[in-house]
């Protein structure tokens, strides 16, 4: 039997959140911009070091983000923000407070999305957030498909770790 286990991605509205998840479970890109109500939870299975688990990558809604259940049993979350936008690398900071009141112990990594358009602001602007310190961070790109596979192998072993899954952190 596979474990599954919860993941979230969350983010501000047209950051890329449901790309990256479209480029990462169907090796598919879209430029059409389609707008998450509520979420969406896409399923994926993986083998992490000989450990078969599935994930459920709940795709929170940007622009009402604020819905407790949503982030209730998360093993991990991915935090995304749009490089080209340096407003939405700063309302991390709420999403990040919602984390930490919701799924308190889940682990957070944070990812700079669209690098394929450029990194619009200072690559150390992250770090100037007094949280981001503690998070795991990467930039990757849903249009290219740069980073997209390491950053939810990441995703996925984080969530393992945190569930107890896997014996040794990656």
């Amino acid at each position: 039997m596979i474990r599954t286990l919860k993941v979230i991605v969350g983010g501000e509205g047209a950051v890329g959140k449901t790309s990256l998840i479209r480029q990462y479970a169907k090796a598919k890109f879209s430029e059409a911009r389609n707008i998450t109500l509520g979420i969406d939870v896409t399923t994926q299975e993986f083998n992490i070091d000989g450990q078969d688990v599935k994930l459920a990558i709940w795709d929170i809604e940007g622009q009402a983000g604020n819905r407790p259940n949503f982030f209730l049993g998360a093993q991990a979350a991915l935090l995304v923000y749009d490089t080209t936008i340096d407003g939405s690398l700063q309302a991390l900071t709420e999403w990040h407070a919602r984390c930490k009141r919701y799924c308190p112990d889940a682990p957070i990594i944070v990812v700079g999305n669209k690098i394929d358009l450029g990194l619009w602001f200072p690559s150390e602007w992250p770090r100037t957030l007094a949280w981001y310190s503690r998070a795991k961070h990467g930039f990757l790109s849903a249009k290219t498909g740069e980073n997209v596979g390491q950053g939810f192998e990441l995703l996925a072993r984080s969530a393992m770790n945190h569930a107890g899954v896997l014996e040794t952190s990656a």
